[in-house]
């Protein structure tokens, strides 16, 4: 073995001592969790401190899930919050970091006010909200609408499922900040000779936007998409804090994470099985969509260094 094979060997076991305790990690806490949900998923009243029945092997966690109205109507809240708030979330951003990409006096100060409430804990955040509504008399919202002589409304545990939904996606105007870094990095790799020569041309206000600025932010606009897409079907979190049990009748806020949290903490029962099922599905589900949104993008701008 020559000298130079032995450095290429050294440097090779290096590489692998370095990333080792990655691997490792990877394999404990990511890897066989996600292998062993998946043999969970088939078996019927999962219980991990019991030994395995194998004569409850099988899909009856899958079936049980489409024969399951809940399990429906966990789908038609998440469908009806995702059709709102990702379109919303994807405009109302896009424009307010646009607006915040202009070199003006104090814009540092207005970004840093814009991206503030990213650094709070969605928990936190959550706690704040459920307080603001809050149906007591120190709930804010509640007493702006006294003030204006309109009855209390109970928001989050209203029976009207609109309300409920409505009050639940004022949340994401709290967190809107949390994309406005990816879209400023967006605008500021947009060539200056385009944005200079459509000027020229006239090109300016919602015109230069449309025209100019969104073809040349394909690259981004699909990442936001897809980021988007992944996080609103999974919300879980805040509504796990302002109405633990899904809203009035624990239907009107039962997200699909929701629902599957609660599989495992004696809502339902304690159905780790039948979670891990729901959990697969939802995987397969939002591997699904970004295939499927992977497949449409075939036209993506790639910048250049320089920008507005």
């Amino acid at each position: 073995m020559t000298e130079k094979q032995k450095q290429k060997i050294g440097y090779n076991v290096a590489g692998y001592l370095l990333v080792l305790p990655f691997l490792i990690s990877l394999t404990i806490f990511t890897i066989y969790p996600l292998l062993m949900a998946l043999v969970d998923s088939f078996f019927l009243d999962y219980n991990p401190i019991k030994p395995l029945d194998w004569s409850k092997f099988g899909f009856g966690n899958y079936i049980k899930a489409f024969t399951d109205e809940t399990f429906w109507n966990s789908i038609k809240v998440t469908l009806i919050y995702s059709a709102v708030i990702i379109p919303f979330n994807i405009i109302v951003s896009f424009f307010m970091s646009y607006a915040l990409s202009k070199k003006i006096t104090g814009i540092k100060i207005y970004r840093a006010l814009y991206y503030l409430p990213c650094v709070i804990p969605g928990i936190v955040s959550a706690i704040v909200y459920k307080y603001l509504y809050s149906y007591t008399d120190y709930g804010f919202f509640n007493i702006v609408l006294a003030k204006l002589g309109l009855p209390k409304s109970d928001f989050f545990e209203s029976r009207n499922q609109a309300v409920a939904l409505i009050s639940y996606m004022s949340l994401s105007v709290w967190t809107l900040g949390g994309a406005m870094p990816f879209w400023i990095a967006g605008f500021k790799s947009i060539p200056k000779d385009c944005v200079e020569a459509a000027t020229i041309d006239g090109c300016k206000g919602f015109r230069m936007i449309w025209s100019i600025i969104i073809p040349m932010m394909g690259g981004y606009i699909f990442f936001q998409v897809l980021n988007t897409v992944i996080g609103v079907l999974q919300t879980g979190q805040g509504v796990l804090t302002i109405s633990p049990q899904g809203g009035f009748d624990g239907q009107n806020l039962n997200f699909y994470g929701l629902y599957i949290y609660n599989q495992t903490q004696g809502i339902y029962g304690f159905n780790l099985g039948y979670a891990s099922a729901l959990s697969y599905l939802l995987f397969i589900v939002i591997g699904l969509l970004s295939v499927a949104l992977f497949k449409r993008n075939k036209k993506i701008y790639y910048e250049e260094d320089g920008g507005l």
